[in-house]
């Protein structure tokens, strides 16, 4: 929106500066056509301005002409100017729409890079340790490892399966299509969740521990229990 609308005021500014060079243009048939001996005849303004000749000093007429003049040119130099600002001003939108753009294609693709790398980590980590671990391994070969820093210029696949050798892990390959995994549709667990437990209760209590679900033997004491 914000482009569209600085490509209509360059547009406008174009239109005022062509009219502009118009008047100075017309402003100047008129000042010729009073100089002696000029011919009138050859253009519409020539003709207004040797009509005026015969009734006033020429004079008179050229001062205010001679100003109009200048004031005119005066304005076309300023509304040059002017657009030349704004399309300086539609090149550097346009200029940093595109870093911008720029910007969020690297970030998604530094997610991109984490999410497919985090997805194999939580297939093959045996614990949520290992898995915090491997993540901490992952930060540390992005921001220091120089065979990264233009991961962003790379194809997505090599970047990932390199990544996954640095960091012992070996995913199915099979299972890549296009730009990411082509997983089940059934949204799978991390091989150490503790959903994996059937159970009728809930399985984490309040410090995030697996809870110990009763046995089917266990009986109650409700007196036992009012005490």
């Amino acid at each position: 929106m914000a482009e569209e609308t600085l490509d209509l005021s360059v547009a406008r500014a174009e239109r005022r500066l062509r009219l502009l060079e118009e008047l100075s243009e017309i402003g100047m048939e008129l000042a010729r056509a009073l100089k002696p001996g000029a011919d009138a005849d050859k253009t519409t303004a020539g003709d207004i301005a040797a009509a005026e000749v015969p009734t006033k000093d020429p004079a008179a007429v050229f001062a205010p002409l001679s100003r109009a003049i200048r004031l005119t040119l005066a304005l076309e130099a300023r509304t040059d100017q002017d657009l030349r600002d704004l399309k300086a001003g539609v090149s550097r939108e346009r200029q940093e729409a595109r870093a911008k753009a720029a910007e969020r294609n690297g970030e998604a693709r530094e997610e991109k890079i984490r999410e497919s790398v985090l997805k194999v980590a939580e297939r093959e980590c045996e614990n949520l340790d290992a898995l915090v671990d491997l993540e901490e391994a992952l930060e540390e070969r992005l921001d220091m490892d120089e065979a990264y820093f233009d991961r962003s210029l790379r194809p997505l696949r090599p970047t990932v399966e390199r990544l996954c050798k640095d960091l012992g892990l070996t995913p199915d390959w099979s299972r890549w299509a296009g730009e990411g995994w082509a997983y089940e549709e059934t949204p799978t667990r991390p091989r150490f969740s503790p959903f994996h437990q059937p159970s009728p209760r809930p399985i984490l209590g309040n410090d995030e521990a697996p809870r110990q679900t009763p046995g089917p033997y266990e009986r109650l004491h409700p007196a036992r229990d009012r005490e």
